[in-house]
């Protein structure tokens, strides 16, 4: 049915335009090379139609319909598939739908071609063209300077700088040939006859630079209208240096030790794409990433870089290698600046006792490199002073500033030590914890050990009330008459001879430059001398009791290392015996078993000889002996008086 339309079609076609033909149109003559494909342009290719009823219609010799555009079909771009179609693209290049493309021409197909447009507010308009056939021209041939054929696609690579020369050779067997070069697509030579019947172009370029990179050169070699030209391409290859070798860090030189951070090196313009090492002073790292962009115009290399302090100032250095440039150096670098933000070197809160209205002075130590710019001190008011910074002697990387003001009420609280340099303000501060000042608390004081004529007191102190303190000791007779009155910082005392006939008191109290705390008495006057027994008991283990102890602790060990032994050598014993045993027998899974001397069902409690010993269970359990005591008897049953057993049982440590 389909068919019959298209045919009914045809039909009406031929008899619209049979009027048509009898008028008169300037023919253009056009030539197409044989065996090659051919597009006859309508109207030389700029014909619009103005409408959705407009339409363009192809005939042959006046009698032959070829093809309607548009037509129910123009979807798929095909109405006869073995010779003529329409097409929008093909082969990366766009032609108007209007023309008419004719596959592989032969003879048969030169003659004449009509156009008509039909028009829909316009009237209509007829295109003739002559179609004639020639012969093809010949393939190009490309050569270089030296005459040598090129046959790879590509020459070179070249050098900057370096001369290039490129010639083309047609054999020139048809009129009218023409024979040119196109660089990227723009024509830039033409050619002349070098000898008979031989056409010949030539391109030379002198001192390459980065433009020739890729550079697409064709010859051409074309003698007809309607026909694609004969070509033959080369493009040209170059080692290129780098255009720029570059790392890139923002302008920020400074690297805080042991903190990772990315650094890329980027080098541009580079060919092939170059391999990148990277430099610490006399160290070689190791890249983390390397990447190419941009079609190798662009290769990145990315270092993930945490130094020490002992990199500080030392160059960080990114070099680019072309193994085809072997005696450059492509290279950049720069000097790092390596430190950290300063660091308090106390961790615990320390406690400040203010008294209002007097001076107080405080010192912050932090370890920071470089240098702290300043220090910032914040009260619990939020308060802030400034102070400058002092280098302590003796520390390279140690600072200090001392803040001296006069309290107020309003100071009572945290007060917070912060310094800062370039790399930033202190993340934790130092801590200080301001309370009300004044005399210390009394000291806390006992008695460690009495000897004859002697006393030995050990004081804790309390709190110092913000000032350095002292803690005394004074010992009174019955009749609170002082016979030693002693005073130490840290509160250890050590009195040799003491009248030990007499009631004797202790008072001990702590003082500052803000008062005097309140007074401990200690009653001592029951306290004797101690007899040589005594005083050789209270002074703990003698020598040989200290040997004693070490030795029965190398026997206990020595036992155990034997004990350990047997073990390991019974179980090997054991295993081997097991391996050769006849009473080991294969199970129908393949494994082995031994098979047992009784039945499970036999075995219950009480018809076995060995039982647990129903006593206290190890009641010796956390004896010094290194085997536990728990026992396991033989010959007991678990149901027997305890007189049925012997005293002479055997005992298996368990």
């Amino acid at each position: 049915m389909q068919h019959q339309k298209m045919l009914l079609r045809c039909i009406f076609y031929v008899l619209v335009m049979k009027d048509a033909l009898s008028l008169d149109a300037e023919v253009t003559v056009l030539r197409a090379v044989r065996g090659r494909d051919a597009r006859l342009p309508c109207g030389q290719g700029k014909v619009f139609l103005d409408g959705p009823d407009s339409y363009v219609l192809w005939l042959k010799n006046d009698r032959d319909f070829l093809y309607r555009f548009p037509n129910e079909e123009s979807e798929r771009r095909v109405m006869n598939r073995d010779r003529i179609f329409g097409t929008t693209c093909e082969g990366g290049t766009c032609h108007d739908d209007t023309s008419l493309l004719i596959k592989r021409a032969a003879n048969k197909d030169g003659g004449l071609y009509r156009c008509r447009v039909h028009y829909q507010a316009s009237p209509s308009v007829d295109y003739v063209i002559d179609m004639r056939l020639v012969d093809s021209p010949g393939m190009p041939r490309l050569f270089d300077g030296e005459g040598d054929e090129i046959n790879k696609g590509y020459v070179g690579p070249l050098s900057l700088g370096a001369d290039l020369t490129l010639i083309c050779e047609v054999d020139d067997q048809q009129p009218d040939t023409l024979v040119y070069w196109r660089r990227n697509g723009v024509m830039i030579e033409r050619a002349h006859s070098a000898r008979p019947r031989v056409l010949r172009a030539e391109v030379h370029a002198r001192n390459l630079t980065r433009n020739e990179l890729d550079a697409h050169y064709e010859c051409l070699a074309q003698n007809a209208d309607v026909s694609e030209p004969l070509s033959a391409t080369v493009v040209v290859k170059m080692y290129l240096p780098p255009m720029s070798v570059e790392i890139r860090l923002n302008n920020n030189l400074d690297f805080e030790a042991g903190q990772p951070r990315v650094v890329d090196c980027v080098v541009i313009g580079c060919v092939p794409p170059p391999s990148i090492t990277w430099h610490l002073g006399e160290t070689m790292l190791r890249p983390s990433v390397h990447k190419e962009l941009h079609d190798g115009n662009y290769t990145v290399s990315s270092l993930t870089l945490a130094p020490s302090l002992r990199d500080n100032k030392n160059k960080l250095v990114c070099r680019a290698h072309n193994s085809h440039l072997p005696d450059s150096v492509f290279q950049d670098n720069v000097t790092l600046n390596v430190g950290y933000r300063p660091i308090c070197l106390t961790t615990r809160e320390e406690t400040i006792g203010a008294v209002t209205r007097e001076a107080e002075t405080l010192t912050c130590v932090v370890e920071a490199s470089p240098e702290p710019l300043q220090f910032s001190w914040t009260f619990a008011d939020s308060k802030t002073l400034y102070t400058s910074v002092s280098k302590v002697p003796g520390h390279h990387h140690r600072y200090a500033s001392t803040l001296t003001w006069l309290a107020r009420d309003g100071d009572i609280g945290l007060l917070l030590c912060r310094a800062t340099n370039s790399f930033g303000e202190q993340k934790k501060p130092c801590t200080y914890t301001i309370s009300p000042g004044g005399p210390p608390n009394a000291p806390d004081c006992i008695v460690l050990r009495s000897y004859p004529n002697a006393l030995r007191v050990q004081c804790k102190k309390g709190w110092d009330g913000g000032r350095p303190q002292k803690v005394h000791l004074e010992v009174l007779d019955e009749d609170g008459i002082p016979l030693h009155n002693v005073s130490d910082p840290a509160g250890h005392f050590h009195l040799p001879n003491i009248e030990d006939d007499r009631n004797l008191t202790a008072v001990t109290y702590a003082t500052n430059d803000r008062g005097r705390s309140e007074a401990k008495t200690i009653y001592l006057q029951n306290m004797k001398p101690l007899s040589a027994s005594a005083v050789t008991e209270d002074s703990g283990m003698t020598a040989w009791e200290t040997w004693a102890e070490a030795a029965a602790v190398c026997v206990a060990l020595g036992i155990a290392t034997t004990a350990i032994t047997l073990c390991i050598k019974i179980l090997r014993v054991r295993r081997r015996n097991a391996e050769l045993n006849p009473d080991i027998v294969p199970r129908p899974d393949g494994s082995f078993h031994r098979e047992p001397d009784f039945l499970r069902e036999e075995r219950v409690l009480g018809t076995t000889n060995i039982t647990v010993n129903q006593l206290a269970s190890c009641q010796n359990q956390y004896s010094a002996s290194p085997v536990p005591s728990c026992r396991v008897l033989v010959g007991c049953g678990s149901h027997s008086p305890p007189d049925a057993c012997p005293s002479t049982q055997h005992s298996y440590y368990v």
